[in-house]
């Protein structure tokens, strides 16, 4: 893996890793990942550039790196390329942390976006100076000066390859190398990656201390937009509310119970019968209309009736049954022979581990209905 030369591109300092994410193009990686260590063996300013980091309270960390391979094709080192690959892998781990969330309460896990946010600052192509570059700055100073820090709105909450949602990772990350390397770009890559932007910004805070309930409605009001870019037909097509509806419904279930076609999203004229998770886009799609067109507005607009949470918590996991639909994330490896005793243990142990994240989504969109968050209860 240390053959190949990388290039460090920018540092995340909200995220600690456990081990790298990525592929033989780009990755985030620990600082004690052997790629990293060795620029910072050749590099000795650099080096001292990771070494300038603590969080709010003066405890030294090293900040995570995403780090580009050195012959990277040119399309892989635009910053549209890098942004919608961390993109990608932030909402790999929060759909699957607020799953887990929903689920399982309590504990410690990256449940918003800002995780993986990337620092304005980061040392020049040549190691000397500190380049700053925002829509807000552009500026550049000496690595002398600089003192890094994590934000001050997050726990550095380490990831562990159980917060990864490692089948839809591979995926997303698939259809990223697709379209960053095609010459002509098919819509479906465009939409995946422009849903993938949207998705993200609505994955974090939503305010600071400050927080209102506005500002988690206007969350909303952009998952609502990514599920919307997902469905879009492209051309002079339109995407709605029906259209989102429509690519929900094409999920291959795990569990029967989500399938179910028993919930109203008509109205009380023409009531129609959809499955869970369209019903709670409805809820969502409801809310942003409200939030967005200036209607009356409160609280407890937010709060669903049975299991008397909000539907911002839902969001991001219903977000992931849409890319389950729109990517296909299918299990498509053809069993064996069970004549074949050993490979076909191996097929059915990959089997379950492929549709262990699709399982714990739907049951944590199971809980919309008051289900009870043990296993047995939330069982097909």
């Amino acid at each position: 893996m240390t053959d190949t030369e990388w290039t460090p591109i920018f540092v995340l300092p909200n995220i600690p890793l456990e081990a790298q994410i990525g592929c033989d193009i780009a990755a985030i990686a620990p600082a004690d990942d052997p790629r990293v260590v060795t620029l910072k063996q050749e590099h000795p300013s650099f080096e001292d550039f990771m070494n300038r980091f603590s969080d709010n309270f003066g405890d030294s960390f090293e900040p995570s790196v995403l780090i580009l391979n050195s012959e990277a094709p040119p399309a892989f080192r635009d910053v549209t390329a890098l942004a919608s690959f961390r993109d990608l892998i932030a909402l790999s781990i929060v759909t699957h942390s607020r799953a887990m969330a929903l689920r399982h309460p309590g504990g410690n896990r990256p449940l918003y976006g800002d995780a993986f946010a990337i620092y304005p600052w980061m040392l020049d192509r040549d190691y000397e100076d500190m380049i700053g570059n925002t829509p807000a700055i552009l500026g550049i100073h000496q690595l002398s000066r600089f003192r890094g820090q994590s934000s001050p709105s997050l726990f550095r909450t380490s990831l562990r390859e159980i917060d990864v949602d490692r089948p839809l990772l591979e995926k997303l990350m698939e259809r990223w190398r697709l379209h960053f390397s095609a010459s002509t770009s098919a819509w479906q890559d465009i939409a995946l990656m422009r849903s993938l932007n949207m998705a993200y910004h609505a994955s974090l805070l939503p305010s600071g201390t400050e927080t209102r309930f506005y500002d988690v409605g206007r969350l909303v009001s952009l998952w609502v937009s990514a599920f919307e870019i997902l469905a879009h037909p492209g051309g002079s097509g339109h995407a709605n509310r029906d259209k989102v509806f429509e690519m929900i419904e094409l999920t291959p279930w795990a569990k029967e119970k989500c399938g179910q076609l028993s919930f109203d999203t008509g109205s009380k004229k023409l009531p129609f019968k959809r499955s869970l998770a369209s019903w709670l886009y409805q809820k969502l799609y409801d809310c942003r209309n409200d939030f967005l067109h200036g209607n009356p507005v409160e609280r407890n607009d937010l709060i669903l009736p049975v299991s008397n949470r909000t539907v911002f918590e839902y969001a991001a996991p219903l977000y992931r049954i849409a890319l389950t639909a729109f990517l296909p994330l299918t299990y498509d490896v053809p069993a064996p022979h069970q004549d074949d005793a050993s490979e076909f243990a191996a097929y059915v142990t990959d089997r379950i581990k492929f549709l262990r994240p699709q399982r714990l989504i739907e049951e944590a969109i199971l809980t919309a209905t008051g289900a009870n968050t043990d296993r047995d209860t939330l069982s097909s």
